[in-house]
């Protein structure tokens, strides 16, 4: 009897743990914007000094997720400015997305850390 207790009291304990980590990564809720799931997807890149978005329009209220084109970026134009949603992102080889939620319609700036490097885009 007292080994039957303990394998419910284990049983129990490893199914709380594993809802646990499902629930921590995010895995067990449709809520949110997921990586890829109902982000919308922007590619971004610079051409003659400037910040080129596709799209550069994006919905308010619906996770973006910006991926950086490193082999089309130079010098400081990898460390990203956007004030209006409070991102600060350095992107590289290894990390280049930057992801967010625009809460507000307009048109917005998108620039490096030097300011040097600018472009825009419209959240409707």
């Amino acid at each position: 009897m007292k080994y039957k207790n303990l394998f419910f009291i284990l049983l129990t304990l490893a199914i709380i743990v594993i809802a646990g980590v499902f629930l921590i990564r995010g895995e067990g809720t449709s809520s949110g914007g997921t990586a890829t799931g109902n982000a919308q997807v922007v590619k971004l890149s610079v051409e003659g000094g400037r910040y080129v978005l596709s799209p550069s329009e994006f919905r308010k209220d619906v996770p973006v997720r910006i991926e950086a084109d490193i082999s089309k970026m130079p010098g400081c134009s990898k460390s990203i400015v956007i004030s209006a949603f409070g991102v600060r992102k350095i992107v590289s080889e290894s990390d280049n997305v930057i992801e967010f939620t625009p809460t507000k319609t307009g048109t917005f700036n998108i620039a490096c850390s030097m300011n040097m490097y600018r472009g825009v885009f419209t959240v409707v």
